[in-house]
């Protein structure tokens, strides 16, 4: 077992220090900075273990049960306590991983029992951070991020935007809320079991490509670290799919479905017009029109508002931030569309991730596909 622990190390050292990157200044109390990491992990690992060493002497609940009880909510929505997710917890009820392990996504080492799946899909069920984006004003990028403490008041969100502006006026700066974080074990905000899943899965594939060319790349190129969020999301979503059809949603008879967030409201597309607007803003940015790409993106904030959609903020750095994510139905990054077919193509989702875990450009993933279309053209 020498290599294995070795192995297990390496892991960990290597998520740590992705981890550590994202949480690497603390100018204030409000940011999750490396003191606040360090705490963090050391804590998350001794309640892994103590759980664990504790359940022969303890009456858990059945694992229904204890996977419903992760839907109850505390006032204010967060999770009642912190606990171990059916996904990466205990191991009579690990749905997440079930599926991980049917797609054949696991690491290629053969392993047994809780160690199926590699890296191990852990997590801790906790309230997530927010993190502070910073966009230049002139153009639409993700030029910095901090990760900030989860307990922050919408007031607190405001002022933080506010003093990071006041210091540099060049900037735009947006607090996003985060459904999880992949930390390891990996933060996930459980704000319903669906979610739960999704999330537990997205950040697993976040651990699974940090052994790759992509995961490696993250930090240091634009084009790599939105790839990397859009592949995380389309396998996170499918997994979440397929961990649901053969388990089930063990919450839906505990409480009332919540009804999935509208899209559409009186002849309004939330999805098209917020694409529009991202269209409309860049073009005036290019033009060096900031100061009316600014007072466009309010104008529409404004707009969603009075449809019933209410969106905190819209600058450059909330469409920066959510721009990363290029399957969400409001992104305009052809990567969306893209890696969506390159998907499709692939017939699998372990090819998939095969075929996407080593490429980290924009030209990359076309010469994927350009490649593909080859291979189809010879094979008919």
């Amino acid at each position: 077992m020498p290599a294995l622990a070795a192995f297990g190390a390496g892991l960990l050292a290597a998520v740590l220090l992705w981890s550590a990157l994202f949480a690497l200044r603390g100018d204030t109390d409000e940011e999750f900075d490396v003191a606040h990491l360090v705490r963090w992990e050391f804590a998350a690992l001794a309640n892994k273990w103590l759980f664990a060493a504790g359940e022969p002497l303890r009456d858990d609940p059945a694992p229904d049960e204890a996977i419903a009880a992760v839907g109850a909510r505390a006032p204010g929505g967060a999770v009642e306590g912190r606990g171990r997710d059916p996904g990466g917890g205990p191991p009579r009820a690990r749905p997440a991983a079930a599926a991980i392990r049917e797609q054949g996504l696991s690491f290629p080492l053969s392993l047994p029992g809780a160690l199926a799946v590699w890296p191990p899909l852990d997590i801790e069920l906790t309230p997530s951070p927010h993190v502070l984006v910073i966009s230049p004003r002139g153009e639409i990028r993700r030029q910095d991020e901090r990760i900030l403490q989860f307990d922050l008041s919408l007031d607190d969100l405001y002022r933080i935007e506010r003093e990071a502006e006041e210091r540099d006026g060049s900037i735009a700066s947006f607090v996003a809320p985060t459904g999880g974080i992949a930390f390891y074990p990996a933060i996930v905000d459980a704000r319903s079991y669906r979610g739960a899943v999704s999330t537990a899965a997205h950040e697993w594939v976040h651990h699974y490509l940090i052994f790759y060319p992509l995961g490696r790349a993250y930090f240091a190129d634009a084009d790599a670290r939105t790839i990397n969020e859009t592949v995380a999301s389309l396998v996170g979503w499918e997994l979440r799919d397929a961990a649901l059809e053969r388990f089930g949603d063990p919450t839906a008879s505990a409480r009332p479905a919540a009804a999935p967030p509208a899209a559409r409201a009186e002849g309004i597309d939330r999805n098209a017009v917020l694409r529009e607007l991202r269209l409309e803003v860049d073009a005036l940015l290019a033009e060096g029109r900031v100061a009316e790409a600014e007072r466009r993106m309010e104008e529409v904030r404004l707009m969603l508002a009075d449809h019933g959609f209410a969106i905190r903020r819209i600058n450059q750095a909330y469409f920066a931030w959510y721009g990363t994510y290029a399957a969400r139905a409001d992104a305009v990054d052809p990567l969306g569309g893209q890696l969506r077919e390159l998907r499709e193509r692939a017939g699998s989702l372990a090819r998939f991730l095969e075929l996407v875990r080593g490429i980290t450009t924009r030209a990359e993933v076309e010469a994927l596909l350009a490649s593909m279309d080859s291979t189809d053209s010879a094979g008919g």
